[in-house]
């Protein structure tokens, strides 16, 4: 018996409760509450099913990861430096106008401090 829930109700042949007669033992079923409140439960075994399919999908990645690198290894790796220096590069830039933008603001309200005040820096 699955969980099944549809747009917050629950289909009544899976509506409150549900016995563990069917298993050996409780730890092959897992227990769900949706949203609508219900009481449902799923296989563990199809729980780890499913986790083998991500643990699948996740080593098709690394290998195809690693056959990118062996094909483009050198390029990307030149790439990777040319996009960081870029990079650094911007963000030099991106500070040294925010230091500008301070030092304009900062000089700004001491003229205007010191002409509200009378004050005259000479």
């Amino acid at each position: 018996m699955s969980h099944h829930c549809h747009g917050g109700s629950c289909s009544h042949d899976h509506h409150h409760g549900h016995d563990h007669s069917h298993c050996n033992d409780s730890s092959c079923c897992s227990c769900h509450h949706c949203d609508c409140g219900c009481h449902h439960e799923e296989k563990y075994s199809d729980t780890l099913l499913d986790l083998a399919d991500e643990a699948w999908m996740e080593i098709l990645k690394e290998k195809i990861k690693e056959e990118i690198r062996l094909m483009s290894g050198d390029n990307l790796t030149e790439m990777a430096k040319l996009v960081a220096t870029s990079n650094h590069a911007r963000w030099q830039d991106k500070m040294e106008q925010k230091k500008d933008v301070e030092d304009f603001e900062g000089r700004l309200h001491e003229l205007l401090y010191n002409r509200s005040t009378g004050k005259s820096k000479k």
